[in-house]
């Protein structure tokens, strides 16, 4: 199954080519193009050529940034869509259930497991659902992270078909955009935000107790003292076993005849030595990768609390701060938030995604629930984010923002 890019920006991944021009309906600050997306490969063999199938989509991006702290993922796709509605992955979304309408029964949605059920039940209201179970067959749409995408299959070109898709991306994007803003109007963002099922982890608060970090230079500083810790615990050890234990006894289900073999032939002491050689190799590498990329987690938490706690900041949840300054329209979704009193007496907040180490990283200052927002590209040099790298950005953002004007308040009435 194709899917839709998370970002706008990914669409290099894909062949696109412009459609019919944009018609005048489409949601503010749409593309409309015609994807063509490779969804599988044969591989060549001595007697089979490589064939390559495509599926052909026209497609419709716009942004919902106030969406992101309410529903980061959310998908649906027609009973004849073949995209794949899972933005943020099958292991972040659950399925929603559309039974209730036999128009839908072989349609499906997805939406990220941390989404309130409240929220999401308003969002699929009967006016909604019934307006889905009339749309087409083909038509599908996925939200990821405040990037919108609806398409139909195959190229569209004509007047008509544009026309029928704009309207049916701008149906979906009011009615999600709708929903987030209600709750921001109605004070009831707080307990409508979205929750991130993997934020707590005890394994992680245990070892910052016991690897006490004062301020470490860079992001990656304290990755050695950490990798120290987690080679001396026994459950690192112990949940690179069982993990290896697991992986060779899935290997014995298709390789059966060869245990199979050994025990018919009575040669225990040979199938012991097979397997417990299987299992030491799998250990040794579970056990080094689960070493290096905690050690890296937990030293990129360490760093981040002890610049919070060095400026005296306030590390907040993410999701929640997306939701609750969601007419501030952060166009992403932040890993990171610091609020408090920023420089040059600007009290808001430091929210960024990414390390520095991708094109895509993003570092913004947030003024309040409305904004402004000024916001940049975060770069980080090969070692690693810096303290000194963060206060550039922070002095830098905040100068931008205190010289920008506040948004007007809405008339009141």
């Amino acid at each position: 199954m194709a899917r839709c890019p998370p970002r706008a920006a990914r669409w290099s991944a894909t062949r696109a080519r412009s459609s019919a021009p944009r018609p005048a309906n489409c949601p503010a600050g749409s593309k409309a193009r015609s994807l063509t997306s490779p969804t599988a490969t044969r591989r060549p063999t001595p007697t089979i050529n490589t064939e390559t199938h495509h599926r052909y989509y026209t497609v419709v991006v716009t942004t919902i940034p106030e969406s992101i702290g309410f529903v980061p993922s959310l998908g649906f796709r027609g009973a004849g869509s073949s995209l794949a509605a899972v933005g943020s992955g099958l292991t972040e979304m659950r399925q929603l259930k559309l039974d209730d309408d036999q128009q839908l029964k072989d349609a499906r949605a997805y939406v990220y497991k941390g989404t309130s059920e409240s929220w999401i039940e308003q969002l699929f209201s009967p006016a909604f659902v019934d307006w889905l179970a009339r749309s087409a067959d083909d038509f599908g749409f996925e939200l990821s992270n405040g990037v919108l995408c609806a398409a139909y299959e195959e190229y569209k070109t004509t007047a008509a078909e544009l026309e029928t898709l704009c309207n049916d991306a701008a149906h979906v994007a009011t009615a999600i955009r709708e929903e987030s803003l209600e709750e921001t109007a109605t004070g009831g963002a707080e307990a409508e935000a979205a929750k991130d099922p993997n934020l707590a982890d005890p394994e992680m608060e245990k070892a910052l107790v016991a690897v006490p970090v004062e301020s470490p230079a860079n992001l990656a500083a304290a990755a050695p003292s950490f990798a120290s810790h987690l080679r001396r615990s026994p459950s690192t050890f112990f949940w690179a076993l069982w993990k290896a234990v697991l992986i060779t006894l899935v290997l014995n289900i298709p390789a059966a005849a060869i245990p199979i073999l050994l025990i018919v032939a009575g040669n225990y002491a040979v199938l012991a030595a097979i397997e417990a050689a299987l299992i030491l190799i799998l250990l040794f590498f579970i056990y080094r990768k689960r070493v290096r990329v905690n050690s890296a987690k937990y030293a990129n938490e360490a760093f981040f609390r002890a610049y919070a706690r060095d400026r005296e900041l306030t590390l907040e949840e993410p999701l929640h701060f997306s939701a609750t300054h969601a007419e501030a329209k952060l166009p992403f979704k932040p890993d990171r938030v610091f609020t408090g009193m920023l420089p040059g007496g600007v009290n808001g907040a430091l929210v960024l995604v990414g390390d520095g180490s991708k094109r895509e990283d993003r570092i913004a200052v947030v003024a309040g629930p409305k904004g402004p927002v000024a916001e940049a590209g975060l770069e980080a040099e090969p070692q690693g984010l810096t303290a000194k790298d963060l206060d550039t950005y922070l002095n830098q953002l905040a100068g931008e923002v205190k010289e920008t004007p506040a948004a007007p308040a809405a008339p009141a009435g």
